[in-house]
């Protein structure tokens, strides 16, 4: 049996050596950065037309942004009793137990490798048709990835707060794009004139609206990442709902526009024809006829930054998951040891980057398609991995504050109670219609079951931990107050 040493130092010790400079702005930038709203805009709301049948696709955004919004009233409310950045482990641990807990951290950190893996071959793909397009040269996408992987792992290994500042960066050129876009079709009236089409909600429910909002919720995952950065955040208990309520918000509000402006922009008639026949110009077409060739130009090499944000903001939330469950003794506690120089995670950092690295190479092994298989089947996965866990969270939060007895009725039953049951239908949608996140029935099989594993894993630890570690186990829960 293991010498058991107490959980609640190591935690202390770490978190204090932490940079913590990020403000709102900063945090806000991560999450909406990892949520690629250039990316989103240019490839997924034509996919989430087509597959809904129907032009309405703001409304989907909508109601997305809507029940998630009510999953942050619970989600925040829980941000100011569990003090670390474990986020829905932590959470889920405080209000379902420490083994259900331990379970829901094994299934974070499996989604959120899986999403990272799928994110950095899509990344490669994006510099290949940008240099493709520019120069007309092909060059592999493993090359271009493997760029973007050290650039990454870099930069992950170092203070957050320069990150955040090119994630920031980022943020604002694709989004100003994306604005741009939206505010050229609506002046020019689009092609057939303005039109409130897109927000009939009779014209959404003709079509397959669940279809849609399974992917319109794959839209915002990693807006979560707020209350991760929770031990670099200047004042934690106001930083993180700001941050988290801005970010759900803004992304929100952007992918409402810039969906209704898509459709204004080729006609409400011909939008879905358009969407469905030519998925993956759509977006770009709009571009060009509306901005001209030069914003068209920046933007396909905006898809490039956007996605490298992304998997840059994924790869600082695996280091912090990793450090919390290290500083908890969870896992290793070197993963809570933190940089002298750069006061960050830096070692976990280093574990993501191997652990990232072999699988990206294992991937690049097989031969798999780097869009239609790694990021459509890994990043399909994912999804179902972290709503689980939003699930999983928003049922947490009702049974903590009533454990308690502490708490508005609103915030603490009634709003998670509402995402509770929001999220588990979309869980229904996307398993009822699994060939369309995941295509292949054999990877279906596998990364289900990859998944189960995960979550089961997690518990096998919960009870080796109770046996080799006592005290740290029973220290899990020193984390709320």
């Amino acid at each position: 049996m293991s010498t058991d040493t107490s959980a609640a130092a190591a935690p202390s010790h770490s978190e204090n050596a932490l940079h913590r400079g990020l403000g709102v702005s900063s945090i806000v930038a991560m999450v909406a950065a990892g949520a690629a709203p250039l990316a989103v805009v240019a490839l997924t709301t034509p996919i989430i037309i087509s597959l809904s049948g129907s032009v309405a696709s703001p409304l989907l955004f909508i109601v997305a942004g809507v029940v998630l919004l009510l999953f942050s009233v619970g989600f925040t409310s829980m941000s100011r009793h569990v003090r670390n950045s474990g986020a829905f482990y932590s959470y889920i641990q405080a209000g379902l137990g420490r083994v259900v807990g331990l379970g829901a951290a094994a299934l974070a950190l499996v989604s959120y490798f899986l999403l990272q893996v799928g994110l950095y071959a899509y990344v490669g793909v994006a510099v290949t048709g940008a240099i493709s397009r520019f120069w007309g040269a092909e060059t592999p996408w493993w090359l271009w990835t493997l760029l973007s992987f050290v650039i990454i792992s870099a930069l992950g290994y170092r203070d957050i707060e320069l990150s955040s500042k090119i994630l920031l960066v980022a943020l604002i050129a694709e989004a100003g794009v994306v604005l741009i876009l939206d505010a050229s079709i609506l002046f020019q009236g689009g092609a057939e004139g303005l039109s409130a089409a897109p927000l009939n909600v009779a014209d959404l429910m003709a079509g397959t609206p669940s279809i849609g909002l399974m992917f319109a919720f794959f839209c915002f995952i990693g807006f979560e990442a707020t209350a991760v950065f929770r031990n670099e955040a200047r004042d934690p208990d106001r930083t993180i709902p700001r941050a988290t309520y801005v970010a759900v918000g803004m992304i929100a509000a952007l992918y409402a526009l810039s969906a209704f402006a898509l459709v204004i922009g080729v006609g409400p008639s011909n939008a879905l024809d358009v969407a469905t026949n030519d998925t993956a110009n759509m977006t770009p077409d709009l571009f060009l006829r509306y901005t001209g060739v030069v914003i068209h130009d920046i933007t396909n090499v905006l898809l490039v930054t956007s996605t490298f944000a992304c998997a840059l903001t994924f790869h600082n939330v695996l280091t912090r998951y990793q450090y919390t469950l290290g500083s908890l003794e969870v896992l290793s506690p070197r993963l809570a040891e933190v940089h002298p120089k750069f006061r960050a995670p830096s070692f976990s950092s280093l574990v993501v980057t191997v652990i990232t690295g072999l699988l990206v190479l294992a991937m690049t092994i097989t031969g798999l398609d780097p869009i239609n298989e790694i990021y459509t089947w890994f990043s399909g996965a994912a999804t179902l991995g972290l709503l689980t866990l939003m699930t999983l969270t928003s049922v947490a939060v009702v049974v903590f504050f009533r454990r308690r007895r502490d708490g508005h009725v609103v915030s603490t039953v009634i709003a998670p109670v509402i995402a509770a049951l929001s999220l588990a239908a979309v869980i229904t949608i996307a398993l009822a219609n699994i060939e369309l996140l995941i295509p292949d029935p054999v990877a279906t099989g596998i990364l289900l079951t990859l998944l189960v594993l995960a979550f089961i894993g997690g518990t096998i630890l919960a009870a080796r931990m109770k046996r080799a570690k006592p005290t740290a186990y029973a220290h899990l829960h020193d984390q709320e107050n």
